[in-house]
């Protein structure tokens, strides 16, 4: 039972990544995003692309797993290179990608999400 779900889950991704679909629920859209984290903004080796192929379906397999009791991210694989940055009370902003990320993408990436949340935050002032 649990390999037709998986199936499902696997074809509804690949719907979703050619441009098809639209993802049906939070696991997938999960899925869908770290795919397009890990898409590149310039042509990468064949060793790159494969070992980021392989971090996106571990990470896939790891959203159709059902939590365990302690969670521990993995940081440890050197094809994916993740940062997080602390962006107020209780909020982190995680970022991954197949490039090295520095302070200064970083703050160009806040920056950007900032700008994007105060053009869909409501306005509480009227």
């Amino acid at each position: 039972m649990l390999g037709r779900r998986d199936s499902a889950v696997a074809a509804q991704l690949d719907r979703c990544l050619s441009g098809d679909a639209e993802p049906e629920g939070p696991e997938i859209a999960g899925m869908v995003m770290a795919a397009a984290a890990l898409a590149p903004r310039r042509p990468i080796s064949e060793g790159a692309r494969e070992r980021a192929f392989e971090a996106m379906m571990r990470e896939a397999e790891r959203q159709a797993r059902p939590p365990a009791g302690t969670y521990a991210e993995d940081l440890a694989d050197p094809g994916i290179h993740a940062r997080v940055a602390h962006a107020g009370p209780n909020l982190r902003l995680r970022i991954a990608d197949i490039d090295a990320i520095s302070d200064e993408d970083m703050e160009k990436i806040a920056g950007r999400i900032a700008n994007r949340l105060g053009q869909i935050a409501p306005d509480r002032n009227q």
